[in-house]
C-alpha cells in the first residue's frame, strides 16, 4: 500500500518535530550516542542507554509534554541545579560538555566491535536458521512521538501481548489544538472540511471550558484548597480532576507520545501487521520504526515486510459481513449510559468449582490425583466446604501479594460498552484476550463526572453540541471507510470490546482499576464487574478487594509527590 507522508515527511509521523528547540553540537553528540537520531519523531535507544535510565525516561511520558530526548537533556540541567543547591557532590556530577568530550575522544568505541560480532551471529542463527528463541532475548526500545490516539491503539493492541508501553497521560498534560494530526486520506477526501470543523470544535470546547470546570470544582468543594498542606499539591490535584473531566472531549486525532519496548520476535510480527494496516498513519510510523530498529538490531529485523494475508482477509471478510447485516439499522444516539449498561457478563462457568479443584490439585502431589478427580470431588462438596478450601488458600493474602497460581484455571468473559478514554486505560491489561470494534462515534457518548454541577451548565451545552456533531458525521462516514472514520471520534464516545481472562487476572485488574486515585470511568466499570462476578462466583469474588473512597487517596498522593519535589529541590 502506498504511504502518503504529508508535509511532515522528515519526522516520520503526521506531526512536526516534538523537540523543543534545535540542539547544540554537544547536545547532538551526546544524544546520538544514546539514541538513533535527533531529527525524527520515532527513534530507538542504543545499547549505551541503561535499562534503568530507559525505565526512568519512559516513566515520565505520562506527566511531561517534552520529548524523550529533551527529558534526557533535562537530566544535565537538573544535575547542575542539584549541585548548586548541595543536593549532590561534585564527584558525582558530569556535565553535558564533559560527556560530549568523552564520546568524541573515543572512550566508548570499544563496544562497537562486540555489537557487530553479536549482530553477525544473530543474523546467521536468528534469521538464516530460524532460531526465533534468540529474538526473544533481543529487546528493542522505541520512542514514538507526535502520533494520534488512533495509532496508539494499534501499536498497543494486545496481540501479541508482549509489548510494554508508557503513554502521555490525559490527566497530567494539557493538550492544544495545534497538537492534532491530520490523516492524509481524510485530508484529500470529501469529508476533509467537515472533519476539520468537528475536530476544531472539540478542541475549542476543551480549551475554552477548562478554566470554568476548574472554577466549578472549587466552588462546589469537590477540591478544597483548605484540605491541602501545600499549594502545589492542591494545584496538581485540581488540574488532574479537571483534566479527568475534560478528556472526554479530546479528539482521537490529538497527538501523543509513548515509549514502547518489544522483544525482536514480537516487534517483527507486530511491524508486519502494522505495515499491512489500512491506515496510512499506521503504515508510515511502522516504516519509520523499522528503519530505526534496524540500526540497533540489524541481524534480527532484516526481513520484516507487509503480510499479504492480513491485507487479503479484510477484503474477503468485509463483504460477507456487509451482506449479513445489510438491513441492520443504527441505534439512536446515546447521551450518557447507566452503570448496568457498561458491562455484560458473557461467560463465568463453574469458576468457584475450578478454583477449588485447582487448589486441591496443586496440593495433592502426595496422592497423585488427576484434575478430573479433583473436579469431580469438588462438585460433590457443599458450598460451605468449598468456601473453607478457597478461604484457606486466599484468606491470608497480604496487601501486596498477588493471587496465587492456583486461581489461573477458568475463563471469565465480559463485553464492555464504555467510553474510548476508559478503553485507552483498560487496553493496557495485555495479559487478557481482547477483541474490539475500533474507535467509533456511531453509538453516541458518555458524560464526564461532575458535568451536572452548578457552574457546568455552559460546558455541558457546548459538550453536547460538539459531541453530537462528531457522532452525526461519523454515522455518515463509517460505511465509506470504517477505519478513517476513527479520526472523527473523541475520548468520550462509546465503543465496544470483549475482555476475557482467568480468575487471577480478573482479581488483579479489578483491584487495580478500582483504586481511589483511578479515573471514575473505569472505576465504575470494574465495580460493576465485581458485582456481576459476585453473583456468578460468590466464594472467589469475596477475596477481590474493591475500593470505594475517591478523593482522599489522590490528595495524599499529590501531597507525597509535592514533598518529594521540595526535598529534591525541583
Amino acid at each position: 500500500m502506498p504511504i502518503s507522508m504529508g508535509i511532515y515527511e522528515t519526522t516520520g509521523t503526521l506531526a512536526p518535530l516534538v523537540n523543543e528547540r534545535p540542539y547544540t553540537d554537544d547536545e547532538r553528540i551526546v544524544l546520538l550516542h544514546f539514541f538513533t537520531n535527533v531529527d525524527r519523531n520515532v527513534y530507538c535507544t542504543t545499547d549505551a542507554l541503561s535499562s534503568q535510565l530507559w525505565a526512568f525516561l519512559v516513566g515520565q511520558y505520562s506527566r511531561s509534554p517534552k520529548s524523550m530526548r529533551d527529558r534526557f537533556l533535562q537530566l544535565f540541567s537538573d544535575a547542575e541545579s542539584a549541585l548548586s543547591k548541595g543536593k549532590i557532590s561534585k564527584d558525582s556530577f558530569v556535565s553535558l560538555k564533559e560527556l560530549a568530550l568523552a564520546i568524541k575522544s573515543g572512550q566508548f568505541r570499544t563496544i562497537e566491535y562486540f555489537n557487530t560480532r553479536a549482530a553477525d551471529f544473530l543474523k546467521k542463527w536468528g534469521v538464516d536458521y530460524g532460531h526465533n528463541s534468540l529474538k526473544d532475548a533481543d529487546k528493542i526500545r522505541i520512542a514514538v512521538e507526535g502520533v494520534s490516539q488512533v495509532f496508539t491503539k494499534v501499536i498497543e493492541a494486545p496481540f501479541p501481548a508482549l509489548g510494554d508501553f508508557q503513554e502521555k497521560s490525559t490527566r497530567y498534560i494539557e493538550f492544544s489544538k495545534e497538537s492534532c494530526v491530520e490523516s492524509p486520506a481524510l485530508a484529500s477526501s470529501a469529508y476533509a472540511e467537515q472533519v476539520k470543523v468537528v475536530t476544531d470544535e472539540l478542541m475549542d470546547v476543551y480549551v475554552r471550558y477548562l478554566p470554568e470546570v476548574k472554577a466549578a470544582l472549587v466552588a462546589n468543594n469537590i477540591i478544597s484548597k483548605g484540605d491541602f498542606e501545600r499549594e502545589s499539591a492542591f494545584i496538581r490535584t485540581l488540574d488532574a480532576k479537571a483534566f479527568d473531566v475534560m478528556r472526554y472531549v479530546l479528539p482521537t486525532s490529538v497527538s501523543t507520545c509513548l515509549g514502547a519496548s518489544f522483544s525482536a520476535r514480537t516487534l517483527e510480527s507486530h511491524l508486519s501487521e502494522m505495515l499491512s494496516h489500512p491506515l496510512a498513519e499506521v503504515r508510515m510510523v511502522a516504516t519509520t520504526i523499522h528503519k530505526e530498529a534496524l540500526k540497533v538490531s540489524p541481524g534480527l529485523l532484516k526481513h520484516v515486510a507487509e503480510n499479504p494475508y492480513l491485507e487479503q482477509k479484510i477484503e474477503a471478510v468485509q463483504p460477507l459481513v456487509d451482506e449479513m447485516f445489510q438491513n441492520a439499522k443504527m441505534d439512536p444516539i446515546i447521551r450518557g449510559i447507566s452503570n448496568d449498561a457498561r458491562v455484560t457478563l458473557l461467560e463465568a462457568k463453574a469458576i468457584d468449582d475450578k478454583v477449588c479443584a485447582s487448589i486441591l490439585y496443586e496440593r495433592s502431589r502426595a496422592k497423585g490425583l488427576s484434575f478430573a478427580e479433583c473436579m469431580s470431588r469438588t462438585k460433590l462438596l457443599p458450598e460451605k466446604e468449598k468456601a473453607k478450601i478457597i478461604d484457606a488458600e486466599l484468606g491470608g493474602r497480604g496487601r501486596f501479594d498477588r493471587m496465587p497460581r492456583s486461581v489461573q484455571h477458568g475463563s471469565i468473559m465480559f463485553e464492555f460498552f464504555f467510553d474510548f478514554g476508559a478503553y485507552r486505560d483498560v487496553q493496557r491489561h495485555r495479559a487478557s484476550t481482547q477483541i474490539w470494534q475500533g474507535a467509533t462515534a456511531i453509538h453516541g457518548y458518555e458524560y464526564p463526572e461532575y458535568i451536572d454541577l452548578p457552574g457546568m451548565e455552559q460546558f455541558k451545552k457546548a459538550y453536547d453540541g460538539a459531541m453530537t456533531k462528531a457522532t452525526e458525521l461519523a454515522r455518515k462516514m463509517i460505511d465509506d471507510d470504517p477505519y478513517e472514520s476513527e479520526y472523527v471520534c473523541a475520548l468520550g464516545h462509546l465503543i465496544r470490546t470483549t475482555f476475557e481472562m482467568h480468575p487471577g487476572q480478573l482479581a488483579y485488574v479489578t483491584e487495580l482499576r478500582t483504586t481511589p486515585q483511578g479515573h471514575q470511568s473505569y472505576r465504575r466499570l470494574f465495580q460493576r464487574v465485581h458485582a456481576l462476578i459476585s453473583e456468578a462466583a460468590p466464594i472467589f469474588a469475596k477475596h477481590i478487594r474493591v475500593n470505594a473512597d475517591a478523593e482522599a487517596s489522590r490528595k495524599k498522593q499529590e501531597e507525597v509527590a509535592a514533598k518529594k519535589r521540595e526535598e529534591l529541590g525541583l
